[in-house]
């Protein structure tokens, strides 16, 4: 059955449907960040919760609170372990700079030189607005993170009385609008959590194996690192690229140049081991998509939506080719 035909059977109001959703959630812009952080959250701990009860018989509701207090014990831990580091870096880089021989070499004389004409050029005002903002920037994304993380707890605790509630919709007499809303939104909400469990599984692989490396290279602030390259890695493709300049630079610092590229040679291991493997074959059975489908996808999406693009550009497109019958996807 091609495109046109599909098209043809299928009801105009459902795409109409999709054309208000579309419209809503343009609409609900500024909001986007709190709320797909409320429902990978909810999603997450509505399974996880399935889980816990299923092994440890426990209640419902119980389980769900039980994966709360672990979920916000690891991101407590995550936060203190990644500010540590990120302090002490920094720490180490001012020592760097300030012990190092800027003339042992015409390299590190060029950086040197680059590096002074830059602070020379800058706006001592302008920087510290431009600190303000970024700092009140995290603030913004920690405010969202523990609201996600209550309204999604209050969601996964009282799901079962508002799906009965929300039942009160399919009998109005909007019923045929309403049935399509939450066949779409239920669709999108379904292939966003099951690849974004895959992304995890990925990013858990990609990370302890990492681990291994810095292990070995005896790297200081080990856990903090750890948790850095796990946040990373939950971009697909782009997060381990990313995780690059933190990684070479406290290289750099610990060792010589052949830590860093020791670390180089790792993380392109790593970013191969994803790209030719982990992603086709965890991805395969769910997008059928080749890799450079999903690279110009990411990069598409992360022009139009920025950071969050990269994390829902790839269910974005999965979703659109389902919803249009190209491509089912596979629950």
């Amino acid at each position: 059955m091609d495109l046109l035909t599909s098209l043809k059977k299928r009801p105009l109001y459902r795409y109409f449907v999709l054309f208000v959703i579309i419209l809503l959630i343009a609409c609900l812009k500024q909001f986007m960040t709190l709320l797909l952080l409320t429902i990978i959250f909810a999603y997450l701990a509505m399974n996880a919760g399935k889980r816990v009860s299923h092994f440890l018989k426990l209640s419902r509701s119980l389980s769900i609170a039980l994966v709360y207090v672990i979920f916000i014990g690891v991101i407590v831990f995550a936060i203190d372990r990644g500010a540590n580091t990120v302090i002490h870096q920094f720490d180490s880089m001012v020592k760097l700079a300030t012990h190092i021989n800027w003339h042992a070499n015409s390299f590190l004389e060029t950086i040197y030189k680059n590096f002074h004409q830059y602070i020379a050029s800058v706006n001592t005002s302008q920087l510290i607005s431009q600190g303000l903002t970024q700092l009140n920037q995290v603030g913004h994304v920690l405010y969202e993170l523990i609201l996600a993380l209550l309204f999604s707890f209050i969601f996964s605790m009282t799901y079962p009385q508002l799906r009965l509630w929300s039942m009160n919709f399919l009998h109005s007499p909007y019923k045929k609008f309403f049935g399509e809303f939450y066949i779409i939104v239920h669709r999108f909400i379904i292939i966003l959590g099951k690849l974004f469990e895959v992304q995890l599984m990925i990013c858990l692989i990609n990370t302890a194996i990492m681990m291994v490396v810095l292990a070995f290279l005896q790297f200081p602030y080990l856990l903090g690192f750890t948790v850095m390259i796990f946040i990373l890695g939950l971009i697909p493709v782009f997060g381990v690229i990313i995780s690059l300049i933190p990684l070479t630079i406290t290289a750099f610092i610990i060792g010589d140049w052949n830590t860093v590229i020791i670390i180089l040679v790792a993380i392109a291991f790593i970013h191969f081991f994803e790209s030719y493997f982990l992603h086709p074959h965890f991805m395969s059975h769910r997008t059928h998509m080749p890799i450079l489908v999903i690279l110009l996808n990411l990069i598409i999406m992360e022009k139009m939506f920025g950071v969050w693009g990269l994390v829902i550009g790839l269910p974005i497109l999965t979703f659109l080719l389902d919803f249009f019958r190209i491509q089912k996807f596979n629950n």
